[in-house]
């Protein structure tokens, strides 16, 4: 049986919910709220909350007491960091939010703390798990497209209703490291190749009451192999779109182009040779479900034990560039 605590609610904790039952052998030993104003029992109806499971103010004295074996980090943004140090000098495996820390520095002592306490950390990049994402990194490490050239990732999302806590950078973080955060990532995934270098752009230009929350902004990359990565991200998805994001991949190589549209369900390869064609996608998978089997011995996790480092590192080296109006080695 695996103990499984919650700390915080401010993400995609329902990663953790959604592959409960799947995950099986499982017990949620407690849940301890972000902050006084996070109900955390508004999730007592979820399968995983179970007759044993307590509601904490205190997310260090639940550690103390209820003793879990993983634990799932969730708080505002600028706090994840402070929170894995805390968790990882008890021994406790840990499931981030993204990004793990907003600052090189927490990051620093995030990569410290699971080194010297040998815990197993992972963020919730959940889009590698992705059916269509996955297909196209089959595509490009079967060489169907020759060596990655271009790629192009997108993240478009509505603005709705965010939280006070977006407003000041100090406890949002820049939208970078908590939106393109992702097209970062499933651009390094799917092109398996590393990057070198970034500049960049953002700013905020629609939602002025927010004016820690950039709504608008676009990453060059230089990748190790010498071909470029763009990324852009928005919160200008107008509220009447039929999606609430519009997530895009393109990967242009040397021998043909594979393409990534979610919101309309696109996964589409052509070649030097064949016309435009479906590929075939793969049942995505559950990240929690996932992370829990490698803990069993069962497997690799899609997040290896070094990436949610490298992959925050690589976001807030882009957050530097565009503050600083320089190319950022990586």
């Amino acid at each position: 049986m695996i103990r499984v605590a919650i700390i915080g609610s401010r993400g995609h904790i329902s990663e953790v919910f959604d592959g409960w039952d799947a995950a099986g052998e499982c017990e949620l030993v407690g849940m301890a709220r972000a902050d006084r104003f996070d109900d955390v029992n508004r999730f007592s109806d979820q399968s995983a909350w179970g007759s044993t499971t307590r509601a904490y103010d205190d997310y260090r004295r639940m550690l103390d007491e209820a003793k879990p074996d993983v634990a799932c980090v969730a708080m505002q943004y600028y706090q994840n960091a402070e929170v894995i140090v805390e968790v990882a000098s008890r021994g406790i495996h840990v499931i981030s939010e993204k990004p793990v820390a907003t600052t090189l520095g927490d990051l620093k002592r995030v990569r410290q703390a699971v080194a010297r306490h040998n815990v197993r950390l992972t963020a919730l990049l959940a889009m590698r798990l992705n059916s269509r994402i996955h297909a196209a990194r089959q595509a490009v490490a079967d060489g169907l497209i020759g060596e990655p050239i271009l790629a192009f990732g997108q993240k478009s999302y509505r603005f709705g209703t965010r939280p006070d806590f977006f407003r000041r950078r100090d406890t949002y973080g820049g939208s970078i490291p908590w939106v393109a955060i992702h097209a970062i990532d499933f651009i390094r995934y799917c092109t398996q190749r590393e990057y070198r270098s970034v500049r960049a752009l953002h700013a905020n230009k629609a939602h002025p009451n927010y004016p820690g929350c950039e709504d608008a902004g676009a990453l060059l990359f230089e990748m190790a192999n010498g071909g470029q990565a763009v990324v852009s991200f928005d919160y200008l998805r107008p509220a009447a779109a039929p999606t609430h994001g519009d997530d895009r991949l393109r990967i242009a190589g040397s021998r043909g182009v594979v393409e990534v549209r979610l919101a309309d369900g696109l996964c589409q390869i052509i070649t030097q040779s064949d016309g435009p064609r479906e590929l075939t996608c793969p049942a995505a998978g559950q990240f929690f479900v996932d992370f829990v089997r490698e803990l069993r011995g069962e497997g690799q996790h899609v997040v290896g034990p070094d990436e949610a480092v490298r992959i925050t590192e690589i976001a807030l080296k882009a957050r530097e560039a565009a503050d600083t109006d320089q190319i950022v080695s990586l």
